[in-house]
Order: C-alpha cells, then structure tokens, then sequence
C-alpha cells in the first residue's frame, strides 16, 4: 500500500512438514530447518497464500550439512535439509492437490524469481532467453536414496522415500547437464 517492494518466498518443507513431523521421527534432525517448521494450521497458510499469489517463489533453501553435524542431539545439529532434487515432487503435490495449477508452478518455480532479480535473460521459453530449462515427468515413480540423490550430503527427511515426478533433463544454457538416472 505504501508503495515498498516486498516479495516473498516459501520453501517446499514449510508446505508439506508440520512440526508434528518432528515427534513422529523421534526428533529426527532432518526436520530441523530455519525458519522451524510450525503447526500443521501454518502448512495450511502458506499453501493457501500459495494459491492465492501472495508468495511469488518457491525456492529450495538448499542447506547441505556433513552427515556428522547432524547426528547429534537435535539442539545441537545445524539447520536445514538439501532441497534441490525434492522441489519437483513436493510442489507437484501440490498441483496434483489442486492447490495450485501446472502453470502456477512454473511461476513459482522459475518466471517470478527471474522478474524480481531482473534476469532478463531467464525465466521464459523464447527466443533470445538461455536455455536454461528443466524437462519434468510428473508421473515418473521413484525412492529418494542415494543413488538418485546428486547432493554431496544426504540431510534429506526424505531419503528412503517413495516420491513422485521429477526433473528427467536439465538443460543449462542450451547444453544437457543432467538426466534423470544416468
């Protein structure tokens, strides 16, 4: 209202963990992040402002940790999960949910962040834009482990679990740089 620039972003944990999370594993430190997971009334929230455009990204909060900083007691483990190869699936939840469309994520994921930090050159499929894109199987069924995982940390809440879609090929300024199990 007052005319100042704000944006705002959520993360792909903050909308599919609750705090609960951190009971039913046993305080596992995998699901020690920051800002901290919250009730499951907050996953509710960001998922709503999701829906209705008051978050503009979504990013990863990619936060590897060397596996012996986080087996310790849960005060004393660091914060955050790696994020990168999970976005995919846990934001097609939320289409698959009907909380936002196809083209919603796009958005999210890609076009808005190139608009607020003015990367002309990225965040669209045209002519004279960097290929930089990412090819996606929406239906393509696997476990998160560390054959897939291309992190060099494994401090994921999700390893050992089945997940769904994913990005099959990365292409980055018009060279393949990743394909989905090679």
């Amino acid at each position: 209202k007052e005319g100042i620039n704000i944006t705002c972003e959520a993360t792909p944990h903050h909308f599919s963990f609750s705090d609960d999370e951190i009971l039913k594993n046993a305080y596992d430190t995998n699901f020690k992040m920051s800002p901290p997971l919250r009730e499951i009334s907050d996953v509710k929230a960001v998922r709503e402002a999701l829906k209705s455009g008051l978050i503009d990204v979504i990013a990863t909060d990619h936060a590897p940790h060397h596996t012996d900083e986080k087996i310790v007691e849960f005060d004393k483990a660091p914060f955050g999960i790696i994020g990168l190869q999970t976005l995919v699936p846990l934001t097609l939840k939320l289409v698959n949910e009907s909380v936002i469309s196809l083209e919603r994520m796009v958005e999210l994921t890609s076009t808005n962040a190139a608009k607020i930090l003015n990367l002309k050159d990225k965040g669209r499929l045209a002519e004279g834009m960097l290929a930089d894109i990412a090819v996606i199987d929406p239906e393509i069924e696997y476990v998160y482990d560390e054959k897939i995982n291309r992190s060099k940390s494994i401090n994921s809440p999700l390893f050992g679990k089945k997940l769904k879609g994913a990005a099959t090929t990365t292409i980055k300024s018009g060279k393949i740089v990743y394909e989905f199990g090679k």
